[in-house]
């Protein structure tokens, strides 16, 4: 349901503990075998629309330095290069007066939305997106099973061959925090729903960027200025997945997954029956399905932003109708497809305990001059000592919104605890 893939290989925590008990595929996945297809129905060409979807991954990869330098969106920069690489490239300029020009480039967004986790790639900062850090090595290392379930086993030593940590007497689980006083100078005191309430000279701070901003009344007294700043600036996202199992698979072997492109017409026109955003059908914003290695039988769809928080206010049923509606306007020219026998769905932003998915740097970030390093800073007490501290994927600068980036953070505060205490 939530993260997938091992983002980089060289210096990732999670690759080299995982390396180590054989979990996870060290080939790089070729993603070679997925179709694009169009609304319209009319057939795409892979190598030449193929080509112009290069060129854009090229323009984020290629121009950090430049990016760094620039003060507006991400959509904005990638947008206006790619049109000035076309009008100087003779053989793909025609491009620019072509309806294929505004679809591969909706659709590019779109993916682009769900890996930032944002919910226009126009509101994101291309500032931001330069600064992250991607670590050497497959960029989409895959689990051989199991998924990311192993990193807490991983981490606790719970495999064959390690000797577990008991964490029994100090880990309590289904507590949920009311309250984070830190008026007095010698005990902060956490108060739980249940009533009960905890003291402590420091608090480390893990819930999500998601939380911090629906929970103002979290800290008694409010939080400083600088750290509300951040925890405003901060952009967190809403990424949804959508497994479809059918009973028997319908496609062929060597295809991976089929990229879904929108005409202006159809987005205009199709669906209008499909509840939305805007006066918008939810499934427009569907970017693509995904074969399964775990389950040859399943299909994964990925949507995010405002779409994929409406999304979660559906049924099951509903979400099944829906998607199914999409595939066989897309692919029923091509292959008969069955109803699914059944939908599996995430539903991070109605869960009041993580309210979206992972964090990004908007142009809110920017106006407001903060950043992940300034959400990751202890605040301290009238006294001067640091006393509530923050880790999560959304205080990691340099590899925000992955869960290596997540785990750096919480080594980056016992450290910081372990110093204090010397």
């Amino acid at each position: 349901m939530g993260a997938q893939w091992v983002h980089g290989q060289e210096g990732n925590p999670v690759f080299q503990m995982a390396k180590e008990h054989q979990l996870v595929k060290e080939e790089c996945p070729s993603h070679s075998g997925f179709l694009l297809v169009n609304s319209s129905r009319v057939p795409m060409d892979k190598d030449v629309d193929g080509k112009l979807l290069i060129m854009i991954q090229e323009i984020v990869d290629d121009n950090i330095e430049d990016m760094l330098k620039y003060n507006g969106s991400l959509g904005d920069y990638v947008s206006d290069k790619l049109r000035a690489d076309l009008s100087n490239n003779a053989s793909l300029s025609h491009y620019l007066s072509s309806p294929r020009f505004e679809e591969v480039l909706e659709f590019f967004g779109k993916a682009e939305n769900s890996l930032d986790g944002s919910d226009s790639w126009f509101q994101t900062s291309a500032r931001g997106v330069a600064k992250y850090d991607p670590l050497k090595g497959c960029n989409a290392v895959v689990w051989k099973k199991g998924g990311y379930g192993n990193v807490l086993k991983l981490l606790l030593k719970q495999l064959p061959g390690q000797t577990p940590i008991d964490l029994s007497k100090k880990l309590i689980l289904n507590k949920e925090v009311n309250k984070i006083n830190w008026s007095d100078t010698t005990n902060i005191l956490v108060e739980c729903a249940d009533g009960t309430i905890y003291t402590g000279e420091k608090v480390l701070i893990t819930v999500s960027l998601g939380v911090l901003k629906t929970r103002p009344d979290l800290f008694v007294p409010p939080l400083p200025s600088w750290k509300k700043d951040a925890i405003e600036g901060l952009f967190f996202g809403s990424v949804a997945k959508i497994f479809l199992r059918f009973p028997h698979k319908w496609w062929p072997d060597e295809v991976e997954g089929f990229n879904l492109f929108w005409t202006k017409q159809d987005e205009k026109t199709l669906f209008k029956e499909i509840g939305g955003v805007d006066g918008k059908p939810w499934v427009i914003d569907i970017f693509g399905f995904y074969a399964r290695s775990e389950d040859p039988q399943t299909l994964l769809g990925w949507v995010s932003g405002p779409s994929a928080r409406y999304m979660e206010t559906l049924t099951d049923t509903q979400v099944l109708i829906d998607t199914t509606k999409v595939l066989r306007h897309f692919l029923s020219s091509n292959y008969t497809i069955p109803d699914p026998i059944r939908t599996v769905r995430s539903s991070w932003f109605s869960n009041p305990h993580f309210k979206g998915s992972y964090s990004c740097s908007s142009l809110k970030t920017e106006s407001l001059n903060t950043s992940a390093s300034e959400l990751g800073a202890p605040v301290v007490n009238n006294e001067g000592k640091p006393v509530l501290l923050f880790a999560g994927e959304a205080t990691n600068p340099l590899h925000y919104s992955t869960v290596h980036g997540a785990i750096e953070t919480g080594w980056r505060e016992a450290d910081r605890i372990v110093k204090l205490k010397v």
